[in-house]
C-alpha cells in the first residue's frame, strides 16, 4: 500500500472513531434529555388533570370524569391515563399500545427510553377521593430521537467525505515530492540524470529531495568522469595527438580486422597521401607553420571523403606528413575518381598559404586484391612513389597483378537488385552470439544477409549492398529482411531464441520504414519481444535523435537495440547515458589478440565498466580463440561471437 493510502486510512480511521463517538454522545444526551421530559410531561399532566377532576369527583359526575380523560388521551401523546378510587381499583382507564412508526425495530431495542409514570391525587373538598395516573407515550421521543440521529448521521457522513477528499488533495500535494523522488530514482535506473530545481516547504521532504539531487549530481558525474577517462585513453593509444585522426597502430588495427572479413570487406582501395617537403617547411618556417599545414590536409581531406566516401571512407595519419584513406567496398572506377578529386584539392593549401608552392603533395593508390595487409601497404607506397616521379598534385595507381574482380554494370545491378527485392529472393545466414561462461548459452543470434547470384553462387551483403545505397534501395532491402525475420518468428523457427537484424544508417531517417517498422512491430506482439535491431555506431551516431526514436519504438513493444562496431569511430561515449541501449558490440579490432594488447585490454576493461553501469550488456565481435575467450572473461565481457565461437549457418 502506498503513503498516501496508509495516511489517508488513518485519517479516516480517526475520523470515524470521532464519528462514532460524537455521535453516541449526541444519541445519549438527547435520550437523557428526552427521558427527562417524558417524566415531567407525564406529571404535570397527572397534577393538572387531578385538579380538573376534583370538583367532579365531588360532585360525582364520572360522566364529565370520563370525557375530560378521553380528551386528554385522544391527543395521542399519551400511552396510559388511569383513574383510580381510593381502593386502587380504576374507575377510568385508557391505555394505547406501545406502536413507534417510522423508527427501526433495530433502533427501539438499541436505545430503549424508560415511559415515566406521573401520579396526583384527586380531592373532593377535603377528602382525597381517588388517584389519577398518566403515563406519556415514548412514539414522539423515538421518531425525535430517530430524526435527529439521522441527521447526525448524515452531517457526519458528508463531513467525512469532505474532510477525506480534502486530506487526501493536501497529502498528495504535501507527498508529490516523493513522487518526484521516485521518479527521479527511477530515472537514473533509465540512465537519465534529472535534478528537481523545485524544493519542498515540509523540512523533512526538503531534507530527502536534496539528497537525492546530490546523488544525481554525483553519479552523473561518476558517469562523465569514466567516460573522459576512457576517451582519454583511446586518444592516448589510437589517436594522432595534433590532427585528431587514428594513429599508425589504430590503423594496423583495423586494416588487420578489415581484411580479416569478408562480411565488411569484399572490395576496396588503399590510397597514401604524403605532403611535399615537409620537413623543409619545418626548418624554413617553423613547426607552428608545420601543424598548420597537418591541419588544413586534414580539412581538404574531410571535405573530400564527406563529398564522395561517407561512413565507408577509413582515414588515419599514420606519421610526419603522410596519411591513408581507406575505402571499402568501392569500385576501382569510384576510387580512382576520389584519388583524383583528393589530388586535385591539394592546390588549396597553396592558396590560403599553408604551403610554400603549388607543388604540396602526391597520392598513391592500390586496389584490394585479397592480398595481406602488408602487400596491400605496399603497392600504395609504391604508387605513392610512381605519383612523386609523375609530376606535383598527381595520382597513381598501382597495377595488381592478382586477378580482376568481376562486376556488373550500374544498369545491371539495378535490374538485378529490383528483381531480388521484388521475388524477396533473400538468404539468411545465423551466427550465434553466446554468453562468454562456461555454459553454451545462445544470447541471441546474429543475421547476416546473402541473396543468390545469376550463377546460383551466394553474394555476400558487403558486395551488393554499396550498391543498393547508391540506387537508393537500401531501405527496401532492410524492410524486406526485418519482415522475414518477423514471419519466421512468428513461426517459432528458433524457438525462443531472440534474433538480430542489422539495419543501416540511412535506414534511421526513413519517416516510412520507422512507420511500416511500428505497426509490424504491434501486430505481433509475441515476434516483437524476440527481435533486436543494431546499427553500426560509425554510421549512427550522426542521426542520434532518429536513432533514440527508433531505439524508444522498439523496447515499447518489448525488443531489444544495440550497438554494432562500438569504439570504431572517435565518437564521445557520453551519448550511451541517454540512448537506453541494451547491448554493444565492441568492435573486432579490440578484441584480436587482446591476450597481447594491454591497451587494448585497458579499454574493454573501461567500456564494461561504463556499460554495466548503465545496465548494457557488452559483446565483443571478431573472437577466434580460446585464449582471447578467456582474457575477454577477465575483462567482464558478457557476450562473444565470432568464427571461433560459431560460423554463420542457414537455420
Amino acid at each position: 500500500m502506498t503513503l498516501l493510502r496508509q495516511l489517508t486510512a488513518v485519517i479516516i480511521a480517526l475520523f470515524l472513531l470521532l464519528f462514532a463517538g460524537t455521535v453516541a454522545i449526541s444519541v445519549s444526551d438527547a435520550r437523557s434529555y428526552l427521558d427527562n421530559q417524558l417524566k415531567t410531561i407525564s406529571q404535570d399532566t397527572a397534577t393538572s388533570l387531578g385538579l380538573s377532576l376534583s370538583q367532579d369527583f365531588a360532585e360525582r359526575d364520572m360522566i364529565l370524569v370520563d370525557s375530560k380523560v378521553s380528551l386528554i388521551f385522544d391527543s395521542g401523546y399519551y400511552q396510559e391515563v388511569t383513574v383510580a378510587g381510593l381502593d386502587g381499583k380504576p374507575l377510568v382507564q385508557r391505555l394505547a399500545p406501545a406502536r413507534i412508526p417510522d423508527v427501526p425495530a433495530w433502533f427501539v431495542r438499541a436505545l430503549p427510553i424508560e415511559t415515566p409514570r406521573g401520579q396526583a391525587l384527586i380531592m373532593a373538598g377535603w377528602q382525597q377521593a381517588g388517584t389519577i395516573t398518566v403515563a406519556a407515550n415514548p412514539a414522539t421521543a423515538y421518531a425525535a430521537l430517530w430524526t435527529s440521529s439521522v441527521k447526525s448521521f448524515w452531517w457526519f457522513f458528508a463531513t467525512l467525505v469532505i474532510t477525506s477528499l480534502l486530506a487526501m488533495l493536501a497529502l498528495r500535494l504535501i507527498l508529490r515530492p516523493l513522487h518526484l523522488v521516485e521518479a527521479q530514482a527511477r530515472a537514473i535506473c533509465d540512465r537519465e540524470y534529472p535534478v528537481q530545481d523545485k524544493l519542498p516547504w515540509t523540512l523533512e521532504l526538503r531534507s530527502v529531495v536534496v539528497a537525492m539531487n546530490r546523488m544525481t549530481r554525483k553519479i552523473k558525474a561518476m558517469f562523465d568522469d569514466q567516460a573522459e577517462a576512457m576517451e582519454r585513453l583511446r586518444t592516448d593509444s589510437y589517436r594522432h595527438a595534433l590532427t585528431g585522426l587514428a594513429n599508425r597502430r589504430y590503423f594496423d588495427m583495423q586494416l588487420q580486422q578489415l581484411l580479416a572479413s569478408d562480411d565488411e570487406f569484399h572490395t576496396g582501395a588503399l590510397l597514401l597521401l604524403e605532403l611535399k617537403e615537409f620537413k623543409t617547411l619545418n626548418e624554413q618556417r617553423g613547426y607552428t607553420a608545420g601543424d598548420e599545414l597537418l591541419r588544413g590536409a586534414v580539412h581538404v581531406i574531410d571535405e573530400v571523403v564527406q563529398a564522395e566516401a561517407g561512413p565507408d571512407c577509413f582515414v588515419a595519419h599514420l606519421a610526419g606528413a603522410t596519411f591513408v584513406l581507406v575505402l571499402s567496398n568501392v569500385s576501382e572506377h569510384e576510387a580512382i575518381a576520389l584519388g583524383e578529386r583528393l589530388a586535385a584539392a591539394l592546390p588549396q593549401l597553396h592558396q590560403r598559404g599553408l604551403a610554400g608552392s603549388d607543388d604540396v603533395g602526391h597520392v598513391g593508390m592500390a586496389m584490394y586484391r585479397h592480398q595481406s595487409a602488408s602487400e596491400f601497404l605496399s603497392e600504395a607506397d609504391t604508387a605513392l612513389r610512381a605519383a612523386q616521379n609523375k609530376g606535383p598534385n598527381t595520382l597513381h595507381v598501382h597495377v595488381s597483378r592478382g586477378a580482376a574482380v568481376v562486376a556488373l554494370t550500374a544498369t545491371r545491378w539495378s535490374e538485378f537488385l529490383r528483381d531480388v527485392i521484388e521475388r524477396k529472393n533473400i538468404v539468411l545466414h545465423l551466427q550465434p552470439v553466446l554468453r562468454n561462461s562456461g555454459e553454451r548459452t545462445v544470447l541471441h543470434y546474429e543475421t547476416l544477409l546473402r541473396v543468390t547470384g545469376e550463377d546460383g553462387q551466394l553474394i555476400p551483403a558487403v558486395v551488393f549492398v554499396p550498391m543498393a545505397k547508391r540506387l537508393g534501395l537500401i531501405q527496401q532491402i532492410d524492410r524486406l529482411v526485418v519482415a522475414e525475420v518477423l514471419a519466421r518468428l512468428q513461426q517459432r523457427r528458433y524457438g525462443d531464441s531472440i534474433v538480430a537484424v542489422n539495419l543501416f544508417p540511412a535506414t534511421l531517417q526513413d519517416a516510412g520504414f520507422v512507420a511500416w517498422l511500428d505497426a509490424a512491430l504491434r501486430a505481433d506482439p509475441v515476434a516483437a519481444k524476440r527481435i533486436a535491431f543494431e546499427v553500426p555506431e560509425y554510421g549512427a551516431l550522426d542521426h542520434l535523435e532518429s536513432l533514440r526514436t527508433l531505439v524508444n519504438i522498439v523496447h515499447r513493444h518489448g525488443g531489444q537495440f544495440g550497438m554494432d562496431h562500438f569504439g570504431r569511430g572517435f565518437a564521445s561515449f557520453g551519448y550511451l547515458a541517454t540512448l537506453k541501449l541494451d547491448y554493444l558490440k565492441i568492435d573486432g579490432s579490440f578484441i584480436r589478440a587482446i591476450d597481447t594488447q594491454r591497451d587494448n585490454q585497458f579499454l574493454v576493461e573501461a567500456i564494461c565498466k561504463i556499460a554495466h553501469g548503465l545496465d548494457v550488456q557488452v559483446i565483443a565481435e571478431a573472437v577466434e580463440t580460446d585464449a582471447e575467450r578467456a582474457m575477454l572473461a577477465t575483462l567482464k565481457v558478457d557476450g562473444v561471437q565470432g568464427y571461433g565461437i560459431g560460423m554463420p549457418a542457414g537455420m
